[in-house]
């Protein structure tokens, strides 16, 4: 039986479930891509099953008490809720806490159907996503194996991290590997070039790097001839970026920078991380990055998200083939905006504690001024803040079908435990909504969940049937060499920009130097806030440069709130940058962030919560 983990991760790994006298045992499969191992939560998923955390019954919140009622009664709660609001005062949060296609995008459908207000989907990789494409017409591009094949460069990416697989691929083909990063992360003290930045300024070095290439000739001259647009503007624009002017803005001194530069000019691929994204400057930086393969004639060269490359039309499991929702807030702004409804139903995500000012959520449902309900397999922040909470089965609990963003296996994944009498999965709950409030017969919710499936893995060329049968099929790598930009090639001057109202270059702006930036790298024991109930809650602390320490307990606060916090001097930490290593709360139990930047970035929306701007005091 084979299963693959649903998590938020490049990695998807795929495992061969084995049930003896009771007991459930995943084995990371030996062959590519999970190599035989995977990290601290695939093996803990086994765990989750029997959790403390575990949601058995259906809870409604009163004024003094949590009571646990009947499935009917909670779900009859909800629609009454529902049906005296507008539309435009409903909004639903969901994310990629289970990547399944039935666990997080079908449910959308009933929400479009009512035409209740969404969130924009940007909090992780849309702003990098959206900055690609204005020159790729894609954002996808190379394979895994490439990893093995050719010297690799992570780019805002702590891949021994949370990319172990690309890592191990990386390391075994015993390539020249480089990393450019914000800090000095494990990956940046196991490359053999690191080049560490100023937060906000990896647009500058890359336009650096890329002006160099020309500069010395050691471009493709017939790539860029035949399938580019805009050479010329690109030229002029980047003559600025001179190794003087990266050092100057970026902090790379000369030597390291004109390092980096003879690094691409053995062709690496680059893997941009989603993590440039949410910082200053990041669509820029991805676009830029981007670039440089551009330049080298390699179209296939730099990584993103591969999602968008199998064929799996998303809009069609999510109904928005036939309507839309009545309004679309950012991600990043929800906490601010949550006034603006009435009702919010959350699934496949914890709001709460997982987006920029999220514990204002908590804080008008306390108040009472939304009815706030919860469709999770596990208590936690934003359950805890619940009117209305509702127990799902995990991953391991029901059949779904699951992709991932890196390597080009689909997977159908079979219940491998037998799911709990008292949890139902998402399909089901949106359904019997649907029922209650009215629209029961609007064709997005008459159509049965598996039937919406398989319609929308058409582009694959793998049926539904064939996935069940077979349990994983790889999928086909794209072609490279289409692009669907409004001149049908590369847009180094992006003319797709311009018809949208953005930057046809990619620009820099500088960032702030009156205030500290604080940042989140990846921890190996949680994917956002999850695996807290595994492995406990991380320690409420900050990492600084020991110039920059002032005492052992700290308080950073900013325009948004504050946050006390133990500090720790930490070598790895610049000077001027503060790291928290773990989505959580601080010593008084305030979510850390209330301090995160929301305001969206310019391309896909993402917040910028990875340049949060802090001042710092001893507690």
């Amino acid at each position: 039986m084979i299963v693959a983990c649903t998590r938020d991760c490049y990695d998807t790994c795929i495992f061969r479930a084995e049930k003896r006298e009771g007991r459930i045992r995943l084995v990371p499969i030996g062959e590519f891509p999970t190599l035989g191992f995977t990290c601290a939560r695939g093996v803990a998923d086994v765990k989750r099953l029997n959790s403390p955390r575990r949601v058995k019954t259906p809870l409604l919140r009163g004024e003094r008490q949590v009571v646990e009622v009947s499935w009917e009664r909670a779900l009859g709660e909800l629609a009454a809720r529902i049906k005296e609001a507008e539309p435009e005062e409903i909004i639903h949060i969901d994310y990629d806490g289970n990547q399944g296609l039935l666990t997080w995008y079908y449910p959308q459908r009933l929400f479009n159907a009512i035409r209740s207000a969404s969130t924009d989907y940007s909090i992780c990789s849309a702003e990098g996503s959206e900055a690609i494409k204005l020159h790729w017409g894609r954002s996808y591009g190379a394979m895994p194996e490439e990893l093995e094949k050719r010297p690799a460069a992570f780019w805002a990416l702590d891949a021994s991290t949370s990319f172990i697989h690309g890592w191990a691929l990386a390391k075994r083909g015993r390539n020249p590997t480089a990393a450019v990063d914000v800090i000095w992360t494990n990956t940046m003290r196991h490359v053999d070039l690191p080049v560490l930045v100023r937060p906000g300024t990896d647009v500058v070095l890359a336009l650096g790097v890329a002006r160099e290439i020309i500069e010395m000739g050691a471009y493709d001259r017939e790539f860029v001839e035949r399938h580019t647009h805009g050479f010329e503007q690109f030229v002029k624009h980047v003559q600025k970026f001179t190794p003087q002017y990266v050092e100057e803005k970026a902090g790379v001194p000369r030597d390291v920078f004109y390092k980096l530069v003879d690094f691409y000019l053995k062709k690496p691929v680059t893997i941009i991380g989603f993590a440039i994204g949410r910082t200053e400057n990041g669509g820029d930086a991805a676009r830029a990055i981007s670039l440089i393969h551009a330049l080298l004639g390699d179209p296939a060269g730099f990584y993103y998200s591969n999602s968008g490359a199998w064929g799996i039309d998303f809009a069609y499991i999510r109904g928005l083939h036939a309507a839309k929702p009545s309004k679309v807030v950012p991600m990043g702004l929800v906490g601010g905006a949550i006034s603006q409804f009435k009702v919010a139903y959350v699934w496949n995500a914890n709001p709460v504690a997982t987006l920029p000012q999220g514990d204002r959520i908590a804080k008008a449902a306390e108040r009472g001024d939304i009815t706030l309900a919860v469709h999770t397999p596990l208590m936690d922040e934003t359950a805890e803040a619940a009117h209305i909470v509702l127990p799902a089965p995990l991953y391991l609990e029901k059949e779904d079908v699951v992709y991932s963003y890196w390597h080009n296996y689909l997977i159908y994944n079979t219940a491998v435990a037998d799911p709990p009498g008292f949890a139902r999965r998402e399909t089901w709950v949106v359904r019997e909504l649907a029922k209650l409030i009215g629209v029961g017969d609007h064709p997005l919710m008459r159509e049965d969940p598996w039937d919406a499936v398989n319609i929308a893995l058409k582009g694959t060329g793998i049926t539904l049937e064939e996935l069940r049968r077979r349990g994983a099929v790889r999928l086909p790598a794209p072609d490279y060499y289409k692009y669907p930009t409004a001149t049908g090639k590369v847009e180094f001057y992006s003319v797709t920009a311009v018809k949208k109202g953005l930057p046809p270059l990619p620009e820099y702006k500088p960032p702030r130097r009156d205030a500290y930036v604080l940042t989140f790298p990846p921890n190996p024991l949680y994917t956002n806030s999850q695996f807290r109930d595994i492995y406990g809650e991380p320690e409420p602390a900050v990492y600084l440069n020991p110039s920059d320490f002032v005492s052992d307990c700290v308080v950073l606060y900013n325009e948004n709130g504050e946050a006390v916090l133990k500090a720790k001097p930490s070598p790895h930490v610049p000077r001027g940058v503060i790291v928290y290593t773990g989505i959580g709360k601080d010593l008084r139990g305030v979510p850390i962030n209330t301090l995160a930047r929301g305001e969206p970035g310019p391309y896909g929306g993402t917040p910028r919560l990875y340049t949060t701007y802090v001042n710092i005091r001893p507690c």
